[in-house]
């Protein structure tokens, strides 16, 4: 990156770290938002790696920001443990998201949502007879998704196995959602797979 290329992200040499406050808010409001599709936060990374380089190119001192430290112990296969599990990792680094002052600890956080994200949608893979209709951009609501595998529970209906051969027609909002995180994670092997040919 030349030193013209790195002023688009930093025009003004004397308000550093206004301009960064300015060019990460948008990103971290995306990632803070929508839903968490590696695909479509790919090109976002791209650039906010620019805008690194650029601070690199322009010698803007990058405070260290330590990384969160959370509970990095794998899912259970208890359904209702995992789904628990799941939400307080994902919130931790969510405000890590939108506490991240520099373009690094901004990456590593996005990184590690994404990841945990694919841990958690890699549980519940299964060939569904039918995927028809399922959006990967529509999540179930949180407080419905606990309610439901709460229902679950009472039901005997433990693990993931449990759930994946259980008749779900009395939680149709539970079995879309099963269906749209097993479907993701598919779509996530499929794009990986895409962008290292």
């Amino acid at each position: 990156m030349t030193l013209q290329e790195a002023k688009v992200f930093f025009p003004e040499p004397d308000d550093f770290e206004n301009q960064m406050d300015d060019l990460l808010f948008g990103f971290k409001h995306f990632f803070l938002t929508k839903p968490i599709l590696s695909a479509t936060f790919q090109s976002r990374i791209a650039t906010i790696e620019k805008i690194h380089k650029a601070a690199l190119v322009l010698g803007i001192p990058l405070r260290n920001e330590s990384q969160i430290d959370f509970q990095k112990a794998s899912f259970t296969a208890v359904a209702g443990d995992a789904l628990q599990h799941y939400f307080q990792r994902r919130s931790s680094l969510k405000l890590a998201i939108s506490h991240a002052r520099t373009p690094q600890a901004l990456l590593w956080s996005v990184r590690e949502l994404i990841k945990v994200h694919q841990e958690f949608c890699a549980l519940w893979v299964f060939e569904f007879s039918d995927e028809d209709g399922v959006l990967l951009s529509k999540p179930l609501d949180e407080i419905e998704f606990i309610q439901s595998m709460q229902r679950c529970a009472e039901r005997g209906l433990l693990t993931f196995d449990d759930l994946k051969k259980a008749n779900l027609s009395s939680e149709p909002m539970l079995l879309k959602e099963m269906k749209r995180l097993s479907l993701q994670h598919k779509k996530e092997q499929e794009w990986m797979n895409a962008s290292k040919n």
